[in-house]
């Protein structure tokens, strides 16, 4: 049973074990040797980047390279090389190929589940039981850009204090976020996070990340590590957190085009994937989730 990957074991480990299973009677490699390729790669997939437990999605040698890039940058080469040479097998065995001439539909994944008030209830409870100062910090920090501004984990890791704009003359602080690599956009920040926010910023060197203070770069590993070392049965993603502040905004009634603009969102195709949950968070489902379609058609006209 791999000890870093225990606390996501129910959610992950029936997809690990189906994936070594097949791969067993077509290679020379041992069991322990599957799972130890594929194990971490999974928890990376499923953890770092949002992937959907799907031999098709996970399982290709595109992702099989950004993993041994971006998810353990490290490790020792010769390490890399053994864990890829392992997975490329696995992903011929399980992803193989199609025919010439043939091409795999490509089928539409689920939108990703936004966090009940009941499960941010408990993310709170779990980032204020952190076992140090420090993990606390940023497990707070978290919570505030992913649920608060909705950032991706990428965009989480690049934010500096000096990206962050706090407004305290009003009779509600304000705070936005300046988010400058790929997306590049002034976000604001949902007024129940501005207050952790802030407390962060201020236990944070001027000029230093606000998340994991003291690092020397950013890669997505590194949230993967803060979040497997705090083994939590919790489900924390930022994708998830990101999901629901998206929800959130729509249960607000905020303009599809600014919801657009705030997130970084090119299209509003991810925005209508996202309805259905509104109808979990408003007393009158039918004629919010109306209201939203009749808004988002007015927007693209």
């Amino acid at each position: 049973m791999p000890i870093l990957a225990l606390p996501y074991w129910d959610t992950i480990g029936s997809f690990v074990d189906a994936a070594v299973t097949e791969c067993l009677p077509h290679t020379d490699r041992s069991p322990r040797d599957l799972y130890a390729a594929a194990t971490p790669m999974v928890l990376w997939c499923w953890r770092a980047r949002g992937t959907p437990l799907e031999q098709g999605r996970i399982f290709r040698k595109v992702m099989i390279d950004q993993f041994i890039h971006l998810g353990m940058p490290g490790a020792a080469r010769g390490s890399q090389a053994t864990l890829r040479s392992t997975l490329w097998r696995m992903a011929e065995i399980l992803n193989p190929s199609p025919p010439s001439g043939a091409h795999r539909p490509i089928a539409r994944s689920a939108p990703t589940q936004p966090y009940s008030p009941e499960e941010i209830a408990e993310l709170v409870s779990w980032a204020a039981t952190q076992g140090t100062a420090v993990r606390r910090r940023d497990a707070r920090t978290m919570l505030a850009l992913s649920l608060g501004a909705g950032l991706a984990a990428r965009e989480l890791l690049e934010v500096q204090t000096t990206d962050v704009m706090i407004d305290t003359d009003s009779r509600i602080p304000e705070a936005r976020i300046i988010v400058w690599r790929g997306r590049t956009r002034v976000v604001p920040v949902l007024a129940r996070w501005v207050a952790p926010l802030v407390r962060s910023i201020s236990e944070v060197p001027p000029g230093g990340w606000v998340f994991r203070s003291g690092r020397q770069g950013s890669t997505p590993g590194q949230i993967t590590d803060f979040l497997t070392r705090s083994r939590s049965p919790l489900d924390v993603r930022p994708v998830r957190m990101r999901a629901t502040w998206l929800v959130e905004h729509l249960t607000q009634n905020t303009p599809a085009t600014e919801i657009l603009r705030i997130s970084g969102l090119k299209n509003y195709a991810a925005l209508d994937r996202l309805t259905p949950f509104v109808t979990k968070f408003v007393s009158n489902p039918d004629q919010t989730k109306k209201s939203l379609s009749e808004k988002h058609a007015s927007d693209r006209e």
